[in-house]
């Protein structure tokens, strides 16, 4: 048995598209542990589901608008609390993670519980973080085209100092905008609201984790022949996990494979790895530089043999050192939208 492992994508198409050049109908399954993006979700699965097989995910912190009953094709399988079988390998997990819990359903429950004990101050953060918004995306928009309009006018790269007068002045006009849900935040309400809210995230940790379990005591197969995935690490295995060989996750950026007391604890992420580059020569008669962002992710492969057991490896974006003849890292920072190098 193959599979294609990998989590993190966080919207990155181009990325997708790139491992799957890379990649042939060589796989029995593809599993995402999380963080796939709330606004190319369909397009990222139609790529995954041309290699053929069943697709498995679970969802992470990115994927906090993205309904749990939402079909993204015939072969897509969500995992949360919903087993899958392929050959003598079964495979189940939960969705969310303690850094947003999105639409989990026991997040949401506890989350409405307590809503409905403070609907004044609900209310009013609502409308203040809609404005709050809607003025904030003005103020990016204006800094992005004063910071092109820098490197435009630019015939050697921009000084630190200049960038770090727009960077503040970008500053002061997020923080001004805030005012009234920083004032609202202030109140006696939200502190009582804050509290009780607080102990949502433990609590949902707690009964996503709680679900898994049972369920895996329910289950006809072994559990030595399970593969439990979720988007960050789940710790303290031993307690209603024990005997699970595999545990596969995300959400900690950066390839790597871990023992512990009998059981394989797999970070598959991350595929969406971007380094921003510059153009080392102007390109037009403004002697404007160019921006791109080149894909340095990776992703994994597990394979399964009654001889051998579990077998992991990582594999990265194929990066083509050609690139460094034309273009420089940029570190100095960052630019949002830049499109990626081909």
């Amino acid at each position: 048995m193959k599979i294609l492992l990998t989590s993190d994508i966080h919207d990155n198409l181009v990325a997708v598209e790139r491992m799957r050049a890379q990649e042939t109908n060589q796989f029995d399954a593809v599993i995402i542990a999380g963080d796939i993006g709330s606004y190319k979700a369909q397009e990222i699965f139609d790529v995954f589901s041309s290699f053929e097989c069943p697709v498995l995910y679970v969802y992470g912190n990115w994927d906090h608008k993205l309904e749990y009953d939402t079909s993204f094709g015939a072969n897509c399988h969500h995992l949360h609390l919903n087993p899958f079988s392929l050959g003598d390998i079964a495979f189940v997990g939960f969705s969310g993670c303690t850094a947003s819990w999105g639409r989990n359903p026991f997040a949401i429950h506890l989350r409405q519980e307590i809503d409905g004990q403070h609907p004044g101050i609900v209310s009013e953060l609502s409308a203040a973080r809609s404005h709050q918004d809607q003025v904030t995306s003005v103020i990016e928009a204006e800094y992005a085209s004063a910071l092109e309009e820098l490197m435009a006018s630019s015939r050697r790269k921009p000084s630190r100092a200049k960038i770090a007068v727009l960077d503040e002045q970008r500053r002061v006009k997020l923080y001004a905008v805030g005012d009234e849900v920083a004032r609202l935040k202030n109140s006696e309400a939200f502190s009582r609201y804050e509290n009780d809210l607080s102990g949502v995230t433990v609590a949902a940790q707690n009964l996503n984790r709680t679900a898994l379990a049972d369920l895996l005591k329910g289950t006809n197969r072994q559990v030595s022949r399970t593969v439990v995935v979720t988007h960050d690490r789940l710790s303290k295995t031993q307690e209603g996990f024990s005997g699970v060989p595999v545990f596969l996750f995300g959400h900690r950026h950066g390839f790597n494979e871990t023992n512990f007391q009998g059981a394989q604890y797999v970070n598959v992420s991350v595929l969406d790895n971007r380094l921003l580059l510059r153009s080392r020569a102007v390109a037009d008669a403004r002697r404007r530089r160019e921006f791109k962002n080149l894909n340095t992710g990776n992703y994994g492969v597990m394979e399964w043999t009654q001889q051998l057991g579990f077998t992991f490896r990582r594999v990265d974006l194929e990066i083509y050192p050609s690139w460094q003849d034309e273009w420089e890292v940029e570190e100095d920072f960052r630019k949002q939208g830049a499109p990626f190098l081909a």
